[in-house]
C-alpha cells in the first residue's frame, strides 16, 4: 500500500520517499510506546502514588493530562513511523487510547485506588492534545508542493 505522502509526491519506492528516520525508528518507537503504556498502567494502579512520585504530589488532573498527552504523542508518532497514516487509522488509534484510559480508570478500584470520571476526561483531553502535533505536522508535510 502506498502512503498518502508517497502518493502526493508520485513516489512508489519507500527507500527513496520515506524520511530517513522512519525505518530505523519504527521498532524503537513501538517498544517505547509499549514500555510507556506498561509504566502508565503500573503507576495508575499503584496503591500509594506518593511513594513513587514523592511529596508533594502534583495536581491529580495535571498528572492525568500530562501522562496521557505523552501517551497520545508516542502512539501517534509510532503510527506515523509505521507508515499506517490514514484517517481511519488515526480515528481507530484515538478510540483505542480513549478506551484504554477508560479501562485504566475502571480497574483502579481493584487496586485500592479511586476511579473518577474527571480523571478519564483529563486523560482524553491529554490524548487529543498529544496526538495533535503529529497530525498537524503530517498534514503540513502532505500539502507541501513536490520538488
Amino acid at each position: 500500500m502506498v502512503s498518502d505522502e508517497r502518493r502526493a509526491n508520485n513516489c512508489t519506492n519507500p527507500a527513496v520517499c520515506s524520511p530517513v528516520w522512519l525505518p530505523c525508528c519504527r521498532w524503537g518507537l513501538s517498544l517505547a510506546t509499549a514500555a510507556y503504556a506498561s509504566v502508565l498502567v503500573f503507576t495508575t494502579h499503584y496503591p500509594t502514588p506518593e511513594q513513587l512520585i514523592g511529596r508533594p504530589l502534583p495536581p491529580d488532573k495535571l498528572m492525568h493530562f500530562v501522562a496521557y498527552g505523552v501517551f497520545g504523542l508516542l502512539a501517534t508518532t509510532t503510527l506515523r513511523a509505521a507508515d499506517r497514516w490514514h484517517p481511519r487509522a488515526i480515528m481507530l488509534l484515538l478510540i483505542a487510547l480513549v478506551l484504554a484510559a477508560a479501562g485504566d480508570e475502571v480497574t483502579q478500584p481493584l487496586f485500592s485506588r479511586h476511579a473518577d470520571i474527571l480523571d478519564w476526561i483529563y486523560d482524553c483531553i491529554g490524548i487529543a492534545i498529544g496526538m495533535l502535533p503529529v497530525i498537524l505536522y503530517k498534514n503540513a508535510t502532505l500539502r507541501q508542493p513536490s520538488r
